[in-house]
């Protein structure tokens, strides 16, 4: 990273985190990403291999409630 850039940085680090909210989300706008033609592309083909892989036996189904019970459980830190 440039000179310039890391005093921005700094100086940015320093605003209060609304500010920097607002300033990262400009940030993440100006910056080229994929149309929603390839976005869409790209979650047709995730689910297509999904599928696949159920198919296959590769993977089990998981409803909702149980996979967020035991990611809970998972990463969940104990009280101080």
């Amino acid at each position: 990273m440039t000179e310039a850039a890391t005093k921005l940085l700094a100086d940015a680090l320093s605003l209060p985190a609304e500010e920097r909210r607002r300033i990262a989300e400009l940030l993440l706008d100006s910056v080229a990403s994929a149309s929603h033609d390839e976005i869409q592309a790209s979650w047709v083909s995730e689910a297509i291999r999904r599928g696949d892989a159920l198919e296959r036996g590769d993977t089990v189904a998981m409803d909702g409630d149980t996979a967020l019970r035991e990611l809970k459980a998972k990463f969940s830190r104990p009280a101080p």
